[in-house]
């Protein structure tokens, strides 16, 4: 499957941190925007066996954290809020991706939305509000 990927223009993010440990995530840009993608692997499932809950929402807040970012120009960004509402079960072995949105951003805010697909299908509708900060020196 990372093959079929880095083919196809997404590009492998390790990671450092937390989410280094629970194994990175992809990301690609093209005309519509920015995507943001991660492998479902054994190591993320539950005791149900599918993905668990916790992963989706990590990967959740890494990709509109960053999105935030992205759009903002801001060098930094932290969680305030972040609601999720899970639709369906994430099989293991797939990949997941989400494309978010930006509903407002202001100098200090930046308020997100999206849906995590898999196979087009819907699996977790989430929306967040970031706060945007610079480094100061």
């Amino acid at each position: 499957m990372e093959d079929f990927l880095t083919r196809n223009g997404w590009v492998f993010d390790p990671a450092d941190g937390f989410i280094g440990h629970i194994g990175g995530y992809w990301r690609l840009t093209d005309q519509r925007g920015e995507h943001y993608g991660f492998i479902t692997r054994e190591m993320h499932a539950n005791r149900n066996g599918v993905v668990h809950g916790g992963m989706i929402m990590s990967f959740v807040d890494r990709a509109f954290g960053l999105h935030s970012r992205l759009a903002s120009g801001s060098d930094k960004a932290a969680t305030v809020s972040l609601s999720h509402q899970f639709v369906a079960p994430l099989p293991l072995g797939k990949f997941a991706t989400i494309s978010p949105r930006i509903v407002k951003l202001t100098p200090r805010m930046s308020f997100i939305e999206g849906t995590v697909l898999c196979e087009d299908q819907p699996i977790v509708q989430a929306q967040g509000v970031w706060r945007l900060a610079r480094r100061t020196t």
